[in-house]
């Protein structure tokens, strides 16, 4: 799918809000438009170009011409924030009166945002446009999806479908699902499950998140799957689809399938099947996928995408397993367990339900189970298989966690959760669980998870929606679909949506959030709790309230008159006033009366009963013994008579220090049974005198109306690297540290507050890749403060993931966790630089002139097919590497026979001219020899080249730093060239580790630093500069060059001169000497012979005369 695109961007949106954020009051778009809330930006290969508006609504009688004018007179415009977990730029908008209506715009160059154009996985950016930078004043948020480099959106899924034909088979259609890119979640696929009546492998695809109505298109992949003899896969459909970093994963009725490589777009995608021995359809059906969502930006060599498939039918003795994982491009699948055929494996009578991988530990996780209970094992994954050896001890779960469906990882932590009618919690990998939730009758089929927002929504096989945070242990119920056929998706921003099918939309996809009543059926969750509360006080801010549950109650009925875990966390409310925060729950079966009761901070005190109401309160009163388990309350009378009345039952006599008694009954006006919450405290016998004991009214819900909601956020976390936002990504290099800094501040009040109490918990996921050192504290502020300073000391790659919990926090905060994931590798935006010591500005080196201080032109074009000397002479080069490649013209000095069988082209090879090598303009300016062929001009410098300073500095995004010991480096010459040294300062510990590197490596080892280069060659020479191993972990290597000009006759011309001038004048000399010894009159022979000739000459001229 192709999107329209307008000067480099679109914007989509929808009218509906996302309960968390506030309304727009900034609109963003290409052109004026009414859109708010979010919006959706494109990169393409175009600028950027963006119009910020504001929108109506700000006031009905404002001037936005008034208004944009003014506050830029002000000097305040908009600012946008591009941000991913990486990178962070601040973009600032202009005032554009172009337009007849009056807006900020800006564009912003592709390369400003991008320097890449490959086809691959890419983070999808986080955007916020605001009028004043950090201040979020009038915020838009949204999200930068590049269009150009997303894999799936580079091909042809296969045939679209018209909307009329996908609307003709909704009601075969008996559930859809959807799977998103790992690292752009606004890129996502939805497939079609069918029923007995429906074929086909019919796929939606959306890059807007599904933000704008209509914008699915259909596809049909169905011919890219099947050969044309394939009637069963022609008539087959999709079970699952799973779209991973590199590939598309598609589960269908009849086999397993999987795509090309996305990055290599070559026209319409196709799939190649997977085999698996002894399976038919029935298995295909019930067949499961698991994946372990990561996103692959930026991709390490430990890192990779697993994939698993479990069948639910029992192993045969034919098959070796009814599970099958594989890693990347997935054409080689293998068991899950390790030796199948081990006795003891094939014995297990537990069934492997699902198995993923674990990216930061290399672990192996199984879930098993059976009738009689599940547990999870762990096993070392290494050299692309699980050892046999279980890595710990594993975790078996209580005989009432039945029904157990999955377990999945939360997206970008080292949270593991495993449901069924509970959901339990893992940090450590699988090593121990806790409690989030308990279902009972009710069973988790699904969860749903972002990483952004840090949400998760469990579906239950009725169709329950149950929510929660990443990391804590608490949730709430938001109700129950109002759709059989549904999925939940959650955009990259977070925002949630129920995605259902519809004959009314052209797309047939029914976009609706979960805040809009068309959703789901509003259910509150304790409905069912409705039972007399009895009070107890513990102390002025600490009570607990005393389930009640009738001796003759069915077990149904008790076990929904009893508080649970899910409760703590949540308040307990009186509706006239009064609530309190829910700490912990307890269990007491052996109470009779009270099974549970609840722990609870108070934050507003509750209701207590006056005299108006309950008369019986000014006479004093004795409690007595009635029965084993009941109390005989006795009224004594007053001044004025009091009585019990029967609006009185279901009340709680509080005694400050005593025993609470709940009445149960009115035997008379003076008389009342009632039950003690603390049998053992009861204050028999004495009398209690009417303003030392107090009445409390938490009857049912018709009666009292007490209730029981989430409790609000007292909770803000916030951390010292607020460029990249909620997740943070950062490279430690071997011998590197990042100190980090996180901070909350709490809203509870002091007299309930706990005191000397940490507010985070932290979670490591690879505790032992790096050295971690905390320290927390509360600050002058009471915030609770943790710094950590992170050191990498060992030579280990890998990857872990710290995250920082709010334990207290609530579901309804915003931002209950930060993760910081740190990688030991090579930050991508590492790199060794050779600093020059001239500059040229790219104007001169165009134009090809630049003159030094002497008057010598410092840039030198080379000739076309240029090859340097080699050290057989200046006219035989036998480098394999062209300068100034052009295949049209002739190459130089081209006549020994080894210059003939040397020189390879590189980015012209196969070419016919120049032109077609397409050499950019970075490619003719770079000095790696991987761009040799298109390098037109160099640097030179006249003979001889003495001491030249080599300057190599490492630049890590904007820091530069000088390189130094232990950063050793090799130096070689690339077209084998001589006539060059160097010179180094070397100290006693560095001569130490350059004499043990230069046995290890075999070659000589430099001190960068104080490093200087003599030349005594002549012409080009290109040098290679290369970080030794061991020191870090990115392979750093740089290249420069130096043309040397003006330099005497090489080898062998100048001594071929001196040799035959040496000859010449030795020659000379002996004659002398000759003449000398044996008293040769040399010069007087020479003088007779031309007067003879001279003579014999005029002899002959004078006969001829006398002939004549």
């Amino acid at each position: 799918m192709q999107p329209m695109i307008e000067n480099g961007i679109e914007i989509l949106g929808m009218g509906e809000v996302n309960i968390r954020t506030s309304k727009a009051l900034l609109g963003c778009a290409s052109e004026k438009s009414d859109w708010d809330d979010l919006i959706k930006l494109y990169l393409s290969l175009n600028d950027l170009v963006i119009q910020c508006y504001f929108t109506p609504g700000l006031k009905d009688d404002e001037e936005t011409e008034r208004t944009i004018n003014l506050l830029t007179s002000r000097g305040i415009t908009p600012s946008m924030t591009i941000k991913n977990s990486t990178y962070s730029g601040v973009f600032h908008f202009n005032l554009s009166m172009q337009s007849s209506q009056p807006s900020w715009s800006i564009t912003i160059p592709m390369e400003k945002i991008s320097t890449n154009q490959d086809i691959a996985p890419v983070e999808e950016w986080f955007i916020t446009i605001s009028l004043q930078e950090g201040l979020y004043t009038y915020t838009t948020e949204g999200t930068l999806l590049d269009l150009s480099r997303e894999p799936l959106l580079q091909w042809k899924l296969g045939k679209v479908m018209k909307n009329h034909v996908i609307a003709s088979e909704i009601n075969n259609v008996k559930a859809i699902k959807i799977t998103k890119c790992p690292c752009a979640n606004d890129v996502a696929l939805v497939g079609l499950v069918g029923n007995a009546n429906f074929s086909g492998i019919h796929i939606g695809l959306t890059y807007s998140g599904f933000w704008e109505q209509n914008d699915t298109v259909w596809y049909d992949l169905t011919s890219n799957i099947c050969t044309f003899s394939d009637e069963e896969c022609i008539t087959s459909s999709v079970v699952e689809i799973v779209l991973t970093n590199h590939h598309l994963v598609i589960l269908t009725t009849v086999g397993l399938y999987i795509s090309a490589d996305l990055r290599y777009p070559n026209g319409t995608l196709v799939f190649s099947r997977v085999s698996f021995c002894g399976f038919n359809s029935d298995d295909y059906i019930q067949a499961k996928l698991w994946y372990n969502e990561i996103c692959l930006a930026n991709q390490e060599h430990f890192e990779d995408d697993y994939m698993a498939i479990t069948f639910s039918r029992t192993r045969s003795l034919s098959q070796l397993s009814t599970c099958f994982y594989s890693v990347t491009p997935f054409d080689n699948w293998e068991t899950c367990l390790p030796n199948p055929r081990d006795p003891n494996i094939r014995r297990m009578k537990s069934k492997l339900l699902s198995f993923l991988i674990d990216n930061e530990l290399n672990d192996a996780i199984y879930l098993f189970y059976d009738r009689n209970h599940s547990f999870v094992t762990v096993r070392k994954y290494v050299k692309r298989g699980p050892k046999t050896e279980q890595k710990f001890p594993s975790f078996f779960f209580p005989g009432d966690f039945h029904n157990v469906t999955g377990m999945a990882f939360h997206p970008r932590t080292h949270f593991l959760y495993v449901y069924g009618n509970q959901v339990w919690i893992s940090y450590d990998g699988g090593n121990s669980f806790e409690r989030v939730a308990n279902f009972h009758d009710e069973v988790i089929i699904v969860s749903y998870h972002s990483f952004h927002s840090s949400e998760i929504i469990f579906v239950s096989q009725t169709s329950k929606l149950y929510f929660s945070k990443a990391g804590i242990k608490s949730y709430i119920e938001l109700g129950e679909s109002k759709y059989t056929v549904f999925a939940i998706y959650y955009d990259h921003l977070g925002t949630e949506a129920l995605i259902t099918l519809s004959n009314n939309d052209l797309d047939s996809l029914d976009i609706i959030p979960l805040v809009d009543n068309r959703a789901i059926s509003q259910i509150k969750e304790d409905d069912v709790f409705d039972t007399i509360l009895a009070p107890q006080y513990i102390s002025m801010t600490e009570i607990i309230f005393f389930a009640y549950v009738p001796q003759n109650a069915t077990q149904e009925t008790r076990k929904n008159l009893r508080f649970y875990q899910h409760h703590v966390g949540r308040l307990l409310r009186l509706r006239s006033f009064g609530k309190a925060e829910i700490t912990s729950i307890l269990y007491h079966e052996n109470y009779v009366g009270f099974p549970s009761s609840a722990i609870a901070t108070i934050i507003r005190p509750f209701e207590v009963e006056v005299p108006v109401k309950s008369s019986s309160l000014l006479g004093s009163i004795i409690v007595e013994i009635y029965s084993e388990y009941l109390y005989k309350i006795v009224l004594h009378k007053a001044e004025v008579t009091p009585q019990f009345k029967n609006n009185d039952i279901g009340k709680t006599v509080v005694i400050p220090g005593r025993s609470s008694l709940l009445i149960l009954e009115i035997l008379n006006t003076s008389i009342a049974l009632a039950l003690a919450t603390m049998p053992n405290s009861v204050p028999l016998g004495e009398r209690i005198e009417s303003r030392r004991w107090f009445l409390y009214h938490f009857g049912t819900m018709a009666t009292s109306g007490w209730y029981i909601t989430p409790s609000l956020c007292k909770h803000v976390i916030v951390h010292d690297d607020v460029q990249t936002g909620k997740h943070i990504l950062k490279y430690l290099d071997l011998g590197s540290d990042f100190n980090f800094k996180i901070k909350v501040l709490s809203d509870v009040p002091y007299n309930i507050r706990k005191l000397n109490t940490p507010l985070i918990k932290i979670v490591v996921g690879h505790a032992s890749l790096m050295d971690i050192n905390t320290n927390a504290y509360f600050d002058e502020t009471d915030g609770y403060v943790v710094e950590m300073s992170i050191t990498n000391k060992y030579f280990r790659n890998g990857i872990t993931s710290i995250s920082f919990i709010v334990w207290e926090a609530t579901v309804t905060c915003q931002t209950s966790l930060i993760t910081l994931t740190l990688k030991s590798s090579c930050s991508y935006t590492k790199y060794m630089s050779f600093l020059p010591n001239y500059q040229i500005s790219f104007d001169e080196w165009e134009y090809g002139s630049h003159e030094d201080e002497h008057g010598f032109n410092m840039i030198k074009t080379l000739p076309k097919n240029y090859r340097p000397p080699s050290s057989m002479g200046i006219a035989i080069p036998i480098t394999s590497n062209f300068y100034n490649a052009d295949p049209s013209s002739p190459k130089p000095r081209n006549y020994h026979p080894k210059s003939k069988e040397t020189g390879i082209y590189k980015q012209c090879l196969n070419k016919t001219s120049r032109d077609e090598c397409n050499c950019t303009t970075e490619q003719k300016m770079s000095q790696y020899i991987a761009f040799s062929d298109c390098r037109e001009k160099v640097v030179r410098f006249m003979y001889p080249v003495i001491q030249y300073p080599i300057f190599l500095n490492i630049k890590h995004g904007d820091s530069s730093v000088p390189m130094e010991a232990p950063y050793l480096v090799t130096i070689s010459e690339v077209n084998n060239r001589k006539n060059w040294k160097l010179k180094q300062n070397v100290t006693n510990e560095i001569k130490k580790m350059k004499e043990y590197l230069e046995k290890t490596l075999a070659d000589k080892v430099y001190n960068p630093k104080g490093l200087n280069l003599s030349i005594t060659g002549s012409e080009l020479y290109h040098f290679r500069v290369t970080v030794i191993p061991g020191v870090t972990f990115c392979k750093l290597i740089t290249e420069f060059q130096i043309y040397v000009d003006s330099a005497p006759f090489p080898f062998p011309g100048r001594l071929l001169i001196c040799s035959i001038t040496t000859v010449i004048l030795g020659g000379i000399i002996l004659s002398v000497f000759m003449v000398e010894l044996f008293d040769v009159h040399i010069w007087l022979s020479i003088k007779n012979l031309v007067l003879r000739k001279n003579k014999i000459a005029t002899s002959d001229s004078s006969i001829d005369l006398e002939d004549q």
